[in-house]
């Protein structure tokens, strides 16, 4: 009887193939949605040929700002809510990976048309399904957590990414560690620089000074956080494993808006400011790329594909190659101004585009995408992409002379509020009418740099920054320091081959800040002896 039953199962092509030996077989979770079964074809008459219907395929996208689309739009138009307001999330239609998916659908349907737009996002093409669930600020536990819409509110900005997403999808894209790594803090502490009131030290012809120090400075703070990537990126592919057991992951490096050194100055960033935050960029891939390498030690049957936007030009080139930031035909946005945005009392939202790719990055990117799907996955996409059957008008966003001047004016008061998205002792909120002042508990304590245990306490009168989640209110929410640093040693900070100071040090709530100035430069990485200074071999 079991002879015949494999036999009639036989017949009908209903036996599975058996697990392969030493394969290490994946439990499929439940609980999540299942493509519905697919409608039973209409008989061809003899005289008709047969059109051939890929099987289609469900592709799931998560990701921050970079995926979403963020700046990819020439007048700030994203996909809206279902009530037609703005949705911070900011998914663009001319995002890089919806770019690339389009013009592969259309290699895969030769009949359509699709004409792209950064307000819309069509999301099943033919019988295929783009669940795309990127979030403008989202950090890699916002696979599984809500994202809310401000640090420590309760208004939620987009569910978990991993919720209500298809099981066996075939593709799953993720584009996630940046704001792990401190993207926004770096990014604010820029801005604040050049926003701050031009009063003492933050003059009209000191801001640029002032904004490399502080860069500089935050950059070595978040140093940390970049060591700790890989092992969250390693855990967040252990994540998109456990809800997608059979897709293909593609992680997604992040393209580098700046040149290595050289770069041009902006009118609201240096060239050396942008200097400093190439090799923070770079650290960022590279933990990236180390935290694919630790997950793949662990799970060498999944496959996973690293798209790197810096390589994935002809010949392994740049795809952002001549049109870094402060490049003629930019793909990069500057310092992006949303008065409207701003009034509204969103100050975080108001800049949130800034040196984001823009619409010409974006679908630069997006098509070097498609290109290298198509190439990873010849089973899917066996007719590659089809760019012929996109209609793409992308444009670069135009700032106003009254946009300027009008958050100009704003910030001659209230700059400081551009940190409120900020950590705690990020520099972006030391940044002061008088200089940089820090608190020596928050930075020049080794144990206790990086994580700052336990809440801001108040601490002495408001020198300007509001601390602690932009409150503002009766003082500043520094930790007071009851230490002056005596020695150079305690206060230099090496970054890359310099030494870069210029700051203050409160030193406790009645103690008149103690400045410590000075910006070095060295052709070889300095020592500095205790009680003596800094030495140069």
């Amino acid at each position: 009887m079991l002879v015949a039953l494999t036999a009639s199962f036989a017949a009908l092509g209903l036996l599975l193939p058996a697990t392969a030996a030493g394969a290490d077989p994946i439990p499929l979770p439940t609980g999540f949605p299942t493509r519905p079964p697919l409608p039973v074809p209409l008989p061809c008459p003899p005289t008709c040929a047969p059109l051939q219907v890929p099987d289609p395929y469900d592709a799931v996208v998560y990701g921050d700002s970079y995926t979403s689309g963020e700046g990819a739009s020439h007048d700030h138009k994203y996909v809206p809510k279902a009530d037609g307001s703005e949705d911070f999330t900011h998914k663009s239609g001319l995002a890089p990976f919806y770019v690339a998916w389009a013009a592969l659908e259309m290699g895969r349907n030769p009949l359509r048309r699709l004409t792209l737009a950064s307000d819309t996002m069509q999301t099943l093409i033919g019988r295929d399904q783009l669940y795309f669930h990127a979030s403008s600020g989202a950090w890699i536990k916002h696979l599984d957590e809500p994202q809310m819409e401000k640090k420590g509110g309760t208004v939620v900005r987009n569910p978990p990414q991993a919720q209500d997403v298809p099981t066996m999808a075939k593709i799953a894209y993720f584009g996630l560690g940046g704001n792990d790594a401190g993207f926004a803090d770096l990014v604010s502490t820029a801005a604040e620089a050049y926003l701050n009131p031009p009063n003492g030290r933050f003059g009209v012809f000191t801001w640029k000074t002032d904004q490399e120090q502080s860069v500089a400075l935050e950059v070595s703070r978040l140093q940390p956080r970049v060591a700790e990537l890989k092992n969250k990126v390693a855990h967040g592919l252990w994540s998109v494993r456990e809800t997608h057991p059979v897709a293909e992951i593609v992680v997604a490096l992040y393209p580098l808006g700046v040149k290595e050194s050289g770069n041009t100055d902006l009118e609201e960033i240096t060239g050396r400011s942008m200097d400093l935050m190439y090799p923070f960029a770079a650290k960022v891939n590279q933990a990236i790329r180390d935290g694919v390498a630790q997950f793949q030690a662990d799970y060498p049957q999944t496959k996973v594909h690293i798209f790197d936007p810096n390589t994935a030009g002809p010949n392994g080139t740049s795809v952002v190659a001549g049109h870094e930031l402060g490049q003629p035909d930019s793909y990069f946005q500057g310092l992006v101004r949303r008065p409207d945005v701003l009034w509204s009392g969103k100050i975080f939202q108001s800049f949130q585009e800034s040196f984001h790719p823009n619409e010409l990055g974006a679908v630069a990117i997006g098509k070097a995408l498609a290109t290298f799907l198509a190439a990873r996955m010849p089973a899917l996409f066996p007719n590659g992409p089809n760019f012929g059957h996109l209609t793409i008008d992308p444009r670069p966003l135009v700032t106003t002379p009254d946009e300027i001047q009008s958050v100009g004016q704003w910030a001659a008061t209230n700059s400081s509020q551009v940190c409120e998205e900020t950590d705690i002792d990020s520099v972006c909120r030391a940044i002061t009418p008088s200089g940089i002042v820090l608190s020596k508990d928050l930075w020049f304590d080794p144990g206790r740099v990086w994580p700052f245990p336990g809440p801001p306490a108040p601490g002495g009168p408001d020198t300007g920054s509001p601390g602690g989640g932009g409150g503002g209110g009766g003082g500043s929410t520094w930790i007071p320091a009851d230490y002056i640093p005596r020695d150079p040693c305690d206060i230099f900070r090496p970054v890359r081959f310099e030494f870069f100071a210029g700051v203050q040090i409160q030193g406790g709530p009645l103690r008149t800040p103690t400045a410590i100035d000075g910006l070095i430069f060295a052709p070889k990485k300095p020592k500095c002896v205790p009680g003596v200074g800094l030495i140069f071999e």
